[in-house]
């Protein structure tokens, strides 16, 4: 008997031919997918069967970018993003003890599995690339915190931004240091079980005098990437750096790049002579500050995917909305409603995210592909009515209709239950490590609310 069939639902395949099976079924065997096509066509029984009537059978999506750390400082600041970005400066290297990474994975990678989100990329901390890159015990609680909730990551570590040493918890830290770290997380870690790792480094762009320091940084980090057939990184990107990038030798089909607003025609064609793939975050803050060209880039064939830039500090993971934020953003800077419909950027967070991080085993419901699979409720109101599943998925649908996740062929939620874990307990323990994050890195202040009410901008 088969492990699972997923029976009766409207399966959007992200195959190569892209079909749409109406009563379609999927049937999964050892983790993988054995057969995709018409319920009739397929065995009527399993060892364990989802009834998905009334719902869409998709590819799990991935989230291309976001950061660990960022869900328990979230809501500091109340919108001032200077202060938010300094706030993880100090909590990042003064205020996050191991149990405090463990707690955060734990809960951001459980609020991504009940929005449906089945691979997810977490920078090991953020702001201007400040990584918890100290002690391997930090991005170690953040790997076991993932596993306890079951769906893949990659964790994306590399070197603080020069001078060094640099300061944490009083101590200073060498580059070197820090390399060491590096690899011995991708020694107990990359490859195992739905854990990777990939390298990253800071952006640069116009600090002439470290640049063979920098130069020196990013290659080694390419070194640890290639040793361990892993994928480079970068958080930041705007316009002219790309193209700097490349006279790093830092762009390839093995690299990605977040952000990347207000780039030069140069930085374009580095990135399509290159290989190098972009990550859209269309609801960041750098995509109100600059503008990312996704479809000049996909005109240059560039694979432009999305990512949530999440969980921090007005957004959460719900790639849904996202993805409904990329057609907007699109759109409106064009003004001209035709660009990017909804098969588009379903692809890019599904297939094209999937070959952008190179994992061409996920992202479509192929025989022989890694069984990642979601349902998503089609019956509520705001569903209705009954047509169009892809419109409809894309332009209508949250993470809170999502009722069943699979990963590898494991049932990790059903119905909106995650059966192996006390979702209560999750939130707990994140609430208690806040608390103590707080206290330790006296920022207290910055989570007494400033609600705006009656002001048209900020003070």
């Amino acid at each position: 008997m088969t492990d699972l069939l997923i029976t009766g639902g409207t399966v959007i395949t992200m195959d190569g031919a892209r079909r749409v099976i109406p009563d379609g079924a999927v049937l999964v065997a050892g983790g993988r997918i054995q057969a995709v096509g018409p319920r009739a066509e397929l065995p009527a029984e399993a060892a364990q069967v989802i009834d998905a009537r009334g719902k869409v059978v998709m590819p799990g999506l991935i989230d291309a970018h976001g950061h660990a750390g960022h869900g328990l400082i979230k809501t500091m600041g109340s919108g001032d993003s200077q202060a938010w970005f300094n706030a993880c400066g100090q909590v990042y290297t003064h205020a996050s003890p191991p149990s405090f990474w463990r707690a955060e994975a734990r809960l951001a990678a459980l609020e991504r599995l009940m929005f449906g989100i089945t691979t997810g990329v977490s920078v090991l901390g953020g702001g201007d690339c400040i990584m918890r890159v100290d002690a391997p015990e930090h991005g170690a609680a953040h790997c076991e915190g993932v596993a306890s909730i079951g769906i893949r990551d990659v964790m994306a570590v590399g070197h603080t931004r020069p001078p060094f040493p640099k300061a944490y918890d009083g101590a200073g830290v060498t580059a070197a240091q820090q390399y060491a770290v590096m690899a011995a997380l991708f020694r107990d870690w990359h490859g195992r079980g739905r854990q990777a790792l990939c390298t990253m480094m800071p952006v640069f762009r116009d600090d002439h005098a470290r640049r063979a320091e920098i130069a020196e940084q990013g290659a080694a980090m390419l070194r640890l990437a290639a040793e361990h057939d892993a994928m480079f990184h970068q958080d930041g990107h705007r316009g002219g750096s790309i193209a700097l990038a490349r006279e790093f030798g830092l762009l390839s089909p093995r690299a990605f790049l977040s952000h990347c607003t207000d780039l030069s025609d140069a930085d374009i064609a580095a990135c399509a002579e290159s290989g190098a793939h972009v990550v859209h975050n269309p609801s960041a803050i750098a995509a109100v500050r600059g503008f990312c060209p996704v479809v000049r880039l996909l005109e240059a064939g560039v694979n432009v995917v999305l990512g949530s830039d999440a969980t921090a500090p007005d957004r959460s993971s719900d790639m849904f909305r996202h993805m409904f934020m990329a057609r907007r953003y699109a759109q409106r800077a064009a003004a001209d409603d035709n660009l990017l419909p909804p098969g588009r950027v379903l692809e890019m967070c599904t297939v094209d995210a999937a070959r952008a991080l190179n994992m061409p085993d996920i992202g479509a419901l192929e025989v022989g592909k890694r069984a990642d699979i979601i349902t998503v409720d089609m019956t509520a109101p705001h569903m209705a009515p009954a047509n169009m599943p892809v419109w409809r998925v894309v332009c209508f649908a949250s993470g809170a209709d999502v009722r069943d996740v699979v990963v590898d062929g494991q049932i990790l939620m059903r119905e909106r239950v995650v059966p192996h874990l006390d979702v209560l307990a999750v939130a707990a323990e994140a609430e208690r490590e806040t608390e103590a994050m707080l206290a330790a890195s006296g920022l207290a202040h910055m989570v007494q609310e400033d609600a705006g009410w009656g002001r048209i901008r900020r003070v």
